[in-house]
C-alpha cells in the first residue's frame, strides 16, 4: 500500500512541460518592427527552419519575414500564421524596432503586450526608425551575419561600447523609464542606407558595394512621451558622458594651430544635488589616450604632457555645459535625469518646491561640471611626428 501512495506523489512528476511545443510547430522570431496606421503593422524575422550551413548552400535565405495587421498586437501576431503554417515564438527575439506614430501615440500598448509576454526575455533591445524606410531594416541581407537581427544588434552594441554616440536600451530598461514620472525617454535610433527593396535581395550580400545596408542613428528624445529630435553625434556623446553610459570612444579638439585626438576609457560620471540651491554637481573621472596628433608638440616633455592632460579636461568640462545649455534651450527636455534626481535626493522638499519642473525649476538649473582625467599613454611616438621631421 505504501508504494502504491509513492507511486501515485510521482505521478505529477511524470507528466511533462505544460508548454511544451515541438520545434517544427514554432517559428523562432529574432527581430520584429511595429508601425500603426489605423491598425498595428508588424513584420517579423523567423530564421528558417533548414540548418544555417545547408540554407547557404542551396540558395535558400537565412531568415524570413512575415508581415500582418491586426487591431491589437496580439491580433497581429496571431494573424501571422495565416501566411506561416508556424506560430511565432519570442523567446529568442533580439531587437525591436518601432515607428515614431508608435513611440508617440502607442508605446503603453507595445510595453504592455511584450513585458506581459512570459516568453520575450526582459533584456530585448528597442529602437526607434528614424523614417518608415528605417522599419525595413530587418528584411535586409547582411554580409557578415546571416540575420540582420545579429547585424543590428552588433552595431548597436559596438556603437554603444566603442563611439559613445548611443546607448543600449532593453524593452525592461523602456518600462522603467515610461513608469517613472520624472524621467525622460531617450532611445537609440536606426536608419537605412540605400534602397531597402534591392536591399531585401540575395544579390545585396554577392555584389562589392550593398546596395542597401543598416546604420545605428544618434540618440532620440523624448518629452513627456512624445519625440522631439534626434541628438547630433556630440550631442549624443555628452549625453552618455553626463549620464555615465561613456564606456569608451574618441574625442577629437582642436589644440594650438591643429588638433588633437584622445581616446578615453573607463570613465565614471558621478552626480550630486543641492535641490534647494538648484544646482547639479558632476564628477567625471577615468583615463585617456592620445590616439593622434595633428600638431606640432613636443610629447617627451612631462610639461607638455601636463599642459595638455589639463586642456583635455577643459575641454570635456566646456563641452558639457555647452550640450546642457543647448538640448536645454531647444527642447527643454530633462533627459538628464536631473528631475529623478532631486526627487531622490530630498522627496519631500521635491515635492513641496519643484512640481512646475519645466515651468520653474529646470530653466534655471544650474550645473557645476569637474573634468579629471588621467592621461597615461601617448603612443610609440616621443613627440608628434611633425615635431620629430621639424627636429632632426
Amino acid at each position: 500500500m505504501k508504494k502504491i501512495k509513492y507511486l501515485l506523489l510521482l505521478l505529477p512528476l511524470l507528466s511533462g512541460c505544460y508548454n511544451y511545443r515541438e520545434l517544427d510547430e514554432i517559428g523562432i522570431t529574432t527581430a520584429i518592427s511595429i508601425d500603426y496606421d489605423e491598425e498595428f503593422k508588424i513584420t517579423a524575422q523567423v530564421i528558417n527552419p533548414i540548418k544555417q550551413q545547408d540554407a547557404s548552400t542551396s540558395g535558400e535565405p537565412s531568415f524570413v519575414n512575415f508581415s500582418s495587421e491586426g487591431n491589437s498586437l496580439q491580433e497581429a501576431f496571431r494573424s501571422v500564421i495565416l501566411e506561416s503554417p508556424r506560430q511565432l515564438y519570442g523567446a529568442h527575439l533580439q531587437i525591436i524596432i518601432l515607428s515614431e506614430e508608435v513611440v508617440n501615440n502607442h508605446l503603453f500598448e507595445v510595453l504592455d503586450f511584450f513585458t506581459r509576454d512570459p516568453e520575450i526575455r526582459s533584456e530585448v533591445k528597442v529602437i526607434v526608425a528614424q523614417n518608415n524606410e528605417s522599419l525595413k531594416s530587418i528584411t535586409i541581407q547582411t554580409l557578415l551575419n546571416d540575420l540582420s537581427s545579429s547585424t543590428i544588434l552588433d552595431a548597436l552594441e559596438a556603437q554603444s561600447k566603442k563611439e559613445g554616440i548611443t546607448l543600449e536600451v532593453t524593452i525592461n530598461d523602456l518600462t522603467n523609464m515610461y513608469l517613472n514620472p520624472y524621467l525622460e525617454i531617450i532611445l537609440p535610433s536606426m536608419i537605412v542606407e540605400g534602397n531597402p527593396i534591392q536591399g531585401e535581395k540575395e544579390e545585396n550580400v554577392t555584389e562589392t558595394v550593398a546596395s542597401a545596408s543598416t546604420k545605428i542613428g544618434t540618440t532620440a528624445i523624448f518629452k513627456e512621451g512624445k519625440l522631439l529630435d534626434f541628438l547630433t553625434t556630440e550631442e549624443s556623446k555628452m549625453l552618455n558622458l553626463i549620464k555615465g553610459n561613456f564606456v569608451d570612444s574618441i574625442l577629437n579638439f582642436n589644440y594650438q594651430e591643429g588638433y588633437i585626438t584622445f581616446e578615453p576609457n573607463r570613465v565614471k560620471s558621478k552626480m550630486e544635488a543641492k535641490v534647494k540651491n538648484n544646482k547639479v554637481k558632476i564628477q567625471i573621472e577615468g583615463y585617456a589616450k592620445i590616439n593622434e596628433v595633428g600638431t606640432i608638440i613636443n610629447l617627451e616633455k612631462i610639461e607638455e604632457i601636463e599642459k595638455i592632460e589639463k586642456f583635455l579636461n577643459e575641454e570635456i568640462e566646456k563641452s558639457v555645459k555647452s550640450t546642457f545649455n543647448s538640448i536645454r534651450e531647444k527642447y527643454n527636455t530633462d533627459i538628464f535625469g536631473f528631475q529623478d534626481l532631486y526627487y531622490k535626493t530630498d522627496p519631500h522638499y521635491f515635492k513641496q518646491n519643484c512640481q512646475n519642473w519645466y515651468e520653474e525649476i529646470f530653466p534655471y538649473l544650474e550645473i557645476e561640471v569637474k573634468a579629471d582625467l588621467k592621461l597615461y599613454e601617448k603612443g610609440k611616438t616621443l613627440g608628434g611626428i611633425e615635431y620629430e621631421r621639424k627636429n632632426k
